[in-house]
């Protein structure tokens, strides 16, 4: 399963986009919509389309995760809370 394009919209408005690395409350560098990483430094800069890449490869890294830990049938919007 894959996160809706609903599911992207909603995390893309939740995130809100920063296309300047910045540090979030907690003191993590953290650029785009929240993509953290070693790939973060300071003053780093990217656009629109990187960012929604960086997005993309996020995501898919928790879709493997939630298919592979969760046992029980989700529907879309279950999928999409979880893997937020």
């Amino acid at each position: 399963m894959k996160t809706s394009s609903q599911g992207i919209g909603l995390i893309q408005k939740f995130e809100g986009l920063r296309l300047t690395a910045y540090k979030d409350m907690v003191g993590v560098l953290t650029i785009g919509y929240g993509h953290t990483g070693p790939d973060v430094t300071p003053g780093l800069t990217i656009t629109q389309p990187r960012a929604v890449a960086l997005l993309q490869q996020d995501l898919a890294k928790f879709e493997v995760g939630v298919s592979r830990l969760v046992k029980v049938q989700l529907r879309q919007n279950q999928f999409d809370a979880l893997v937020s």
